[in-house]
């Protein structure tokens, strides 16, 4: 690549080790030609009196893919991966110039249905990782269209870069992914300077990739264009040259190539003094466009806000993702918190609230109190109460009133934002599958990075809100042994392993197999399976890690073992069925896997199992218990009918069946047991759909009416989802809890002397109802919608509403809740099964 007259030439390199670097690491230093500027910058002063010719752009456009066919021409082929108009540079001769290769590989991928769920998230991660949002590709964005992902990546660069040249706008400037996957984009009917060009963009912007041209085809095709028009497509570009103050400074003479030392080449040393000042002309606003990369900012974010991007993107108009707002030093390469503030303030006055889903906190009184902490640690699924619980919350929260919103962040917006967000997507009906909630996620933000057993927890979402729905059971089950089939391989031979795992309920490891490491049991490939003997019982969310004991000379001596994380499993003990006595997870149900070689074909992993016959009640309440599902409706997610349709018309197609990303299998002793007690659990259940709350009326004649203690966000919170003493206010929209106590955090209300009341529900008619604006349906009056039915009654026009029900007095509630059922910081993890 070093030769190419159209690539940014190599002169000289340099390192020093960490033992001289300030950093603590090592630094490697490359020097190139020195260039005249950057070709956005060249294009700016040009454009500002008019559009470019023709023979302007059919210059820029074929040097830039003459350098794109030298890489392509490598042996294997060099894909650039991050081809746009900033990575293009103008030479002091006036020639195109391409750059930056940080992002280049050789590496091309080929999806098929073969690949696993992990498999595709790692592939996704690292194309988010170097690559540019609005250049990305459709086979990039969605990996389960199975197209090959290599160098004609770079040719769909290459439209993007054409049709920017000829219209001055990118043809995905929204970096809408939609958009990019279905190849939407339009060019102006009325255009006739670069007619010539339109079949050239129309056919590299092809979605299916082994539709568009090659390098080499597309080259050919300039060529011909060029020689029709008589130019030559390798000279000089000097209509920019002559625009930007031409080849230099001429009161300063050229550097003769005579003093130049022998055996070192720079390709072009008449770069002027003049050139660089001509580069900083402008003042302080010019000199900062130079050095931001402004096609690189988060796509999808919020745009035009008055200081700068903000990284927040909308899943729906009333649900909204950003990464952590930051203070301090922290807030130049993040959110800054104020910057956050400020535009909710506008955009959401007063009717916003903020989850944070990160370990990490910040001052909640800069959002008004309206902050609620639901962190969990980082690589693992949250609680399964705690992500119901937040999920019901938010379904309180956007129930008030047609206004208010949600804003979700972790600290990037990805993996957390989007168990939270999806599961909330399912709760409230609009899917059926994590694969179907997955997919708009990424469409609308960007793909999630997520592990199978975050996609567990969704499924497990769904199963909750499905028709039928599957009820968690409270029977512990014995984990008699763990199989691993068959034997993984790491050890230093790569021939066996010597595994022993550690057992987590919640946030407390109960056991551990480790022990000093001559007394574990080395497994040989040979095995055929590596045995881990258990016989824990556990209930309710489990995490498994297993390790691989490495012997080392510095343990040794240290009388210490080293351990090496192989792979963990995360599930709930409520899905494993009442008859199972194998549960077994594929290579790709795993999380926290190593690199592949170390698992060989077909390696699974099986828990020797066994429900007790027994319920065993818990000490606090499930927060799905006593709930009925007739009310949920997705028309909460929206703010009208035509986003409502505009979703349903991109998202709502028939879902497929559930892909095996967050599966597990199971094995039954007998045939699986008709009884439904479970499934009809909900049904049992009278749902109030038009009060603001999740009315739960506990039969609890025992029990003496008590005072709410509110001390705490958790406090609060629990008292909404066991079930309020106090009667609801139908004076106050912005008011939760009914006596004046702030949603989030609030001092102790005072007594109601209605709490004593007994009187009857009292009937209001729906415009009395100030706080949903699609006038929800009670469900006893209309039956259950599903599939694309969820939507029937939003998108009719003539749907009627009918009256609603406040309910004026709750019972008690029971005495053994605890303050700590939202402690949302806390969790423990999950799974699902078909």
């Amino acid at each position: 690549m070093l030769s190419h007259p159209n690539i940014v030439q190599f002169c000289s390199a340099a390192s020093i080790g960490k033992e001289e670097s300030d950093t603590g690491q090592g630094e490697f230093l490359l020097l190139t030609e020195l260039c005249k500027g950057q070709l956005v910058e060249f294009l700016k002063k040009v454009e500002s009196k008019g559009p470019l010719s023709c023979d302007t752009v059919l210059k820029i456009f074929y040097q830039t893919c003459r350098a794109v066919q030298h890489m392509h021409k490598q042996k294997p082929p060099i894909i650039h991966r991050d081809l746009k108009v900033e990575n293009m540079l103008i030479s002091n001769q006036g020639t195109i110039k391409l750059c930056d290769f940080g992002s280049a590989t050789t590496i091309a991928h080929y999806p098929d249905y073969s690949w696993s769920a992990q498999k595709r998230a790692i592939v996704e991660e690292e194309i988010t990782r170097n690559t540019t949002p609005m250049y990305r590709t459709p086979e990039m964005i969605d990996l389960y269209s199975n197209f090959p992902i290599g160098e004609k990546q770079d040719i769909w660069a290459l439209g993007c870069i054409l049709y920017l040249l000829c219209f001055r706008q990118h043809p995905f400037e929204d970096g809408a992914k939609l958009r990019i996957v279905n190849g939407k984009y339009s060019i102006p009917q009325n255009d006739t300077r670069y007619s010539v060009f339109h079949d050239l963009i129309r056919s590299t912007l092809k979605v299916n990739p082994e539709e568009r041209l090659s390098i080499t085809e597309l080259v050919n095709q300039l060529q011909e264009i060029a020689a029709a028009r008589n130019v030559n497509p390798k000279s000089p570009i000097t209509e920019l040259l002559e625009q930007n103050g031409g080849y230099g400074n001429n009161a300063v003479p050229r550097m003769s190539t005579s003093l130049v030392p022998q055996g070192l080449t720079v390709a072009e040393l008449d770069q002027s003094y003049g050139g660089f000042f001509d580069i900083l002309k402008g003042g302080t606003e010019r000199f900062f466009t130079n050095i931001k990369d402004t096609s690189s900012k988060v796509i999808q974010s919020v745009a035009n806000y008055a200081k700068g991007d903000l990284d927040i993107s909308y899943i729906t108009s009333r649900i909204a993702v950003m990464s952590f707002p930051a203070e301090g030093v922290e807030s130049a390469i993040k959110n800054n918190i104020e910057d956050v503030r400020l535009f909710l303030d506008s955009k959401h006055p007063g009717h916003y609230a903020v989850y944070n889903l990160s370990p990490r906190t910040y001052r909640s009184s800069r959002f008004h109190n309206r902050v609620s902490e639901c962190g969990w640690p980082a690589r693992r699924a949250p609680n399964l109460q705690n992500l119901y619980s937040i999920c019901k919350n938010m379904h309180l929260w956007l129930k008030q009133d047609h206004k208010k919103v949600c804003i979700v962040h972790c600290l990037d917006g990805r993996a957390a934002s989007a168990v939270v967000v999806c599961s909330f997507l399912c709760f409230c009906r609009l899917f059926t599958t994590a694969e179907a909630a997955v997919y708009m996620f990424s469409m609308k933000r960007c793909p999630p990075g997520i592990w199978p057993s975050h996609k567990r927890y969704i499924e497990y979402m769904c199963d909750m809100m499905a028709e039928e729905p599957i009820i968690p059971h409270s029977k512990p089950i014995l984990i008699k042994s763990i199989i691993m089939t068959p034997v993984p391989l790491f050890s230093k031979l790569r021939n066996g392993c010597r595994p022993f795992c550690e057992v987590y309920v919640g946030d407390e490891r109960v056991t551990t197999t480790s022990q000093e490491y001559d007394k574990m049991k080395d497994f040989k490939t040979e095995d055929g399976k590596a045995v881990i003997p258990l016989g824990i019982t556990v209930q309710g969310d489990v995490l498994i890690v297993i390790y691989h004991a490495r012997s080392t000379l510095g343990g040794r001596l240290q009388a210490k073992m080293a351990s090496m994380k192989m792979f963990q499993i995360q599930f709930h003990t409520g899905f494993v069925p009442r008859n199972a006595t194998t549960v077994k997870f594929a290579k790709y149900d795993l999380d926290a896997c190593d690199i592949q070689e170390k698992y060989p074909d077909l390696f699974q992993v099986n828990l020797e199992v066994e429900v007790e016959p027994r319920d065993r009640p818990c000490s606090e309440r499930a927060p799905w218990d006593n709930l009925n599902i007739k009310g949920l409706n997705p028309k909460i997610l929206f703010s009208s009918r035509e986003e409502q349709q505009e979703i349903l018309s991109k998202f709502g197609k028939p879902e497929l069946p559930r892909q095996p990303g967050s599966t597990a299998q199971y094995e039954p002793d007998s045939p699986q047991s008709s009884s439904t007690d479970a499934n009809n659990f909900f049904h049992t259940l009278d749902w109030e759909d038009a009060d603001i709350f999740f009315e739960a009326n506990f039969e609890t004649p025992s029990a003496q009416p008590q005072e709410p203690h509110s001390s705490s966000n958790a406090d609060l919170l629990n008292n909404l989802f066991v079930g309020s003493t106090s009667q609801v206010s139908e004076g106050s929209t912005g008011d939760l809890l009914g006596e004046g106590a702030d949603f989030f955090f609030s001092s102790q209300p005072q007594p109601s002397a209605s709490n004593q009341s007994t009187s009857p529900p009292t009937t209001l008619s729906s415009a009395a109802d100030p706080f949903d604006p699609f006038t929800m349906s009670s469900g006893s009056e209309k039956p259950t919608l599903s599939g694309s039915d969820l939507f029937g009654a939003f998108l009719n026009p003539n749907a009627t509403s009918t009256s609603s029900i406040f309910p004026s007095t709750h019972s008690a509630p029971p005495p053994s809740s605890s303050s700590d059922f939202l402690r949302l910081g806390k969790c423990a993890f999950g799974m699902i099964f078909w």
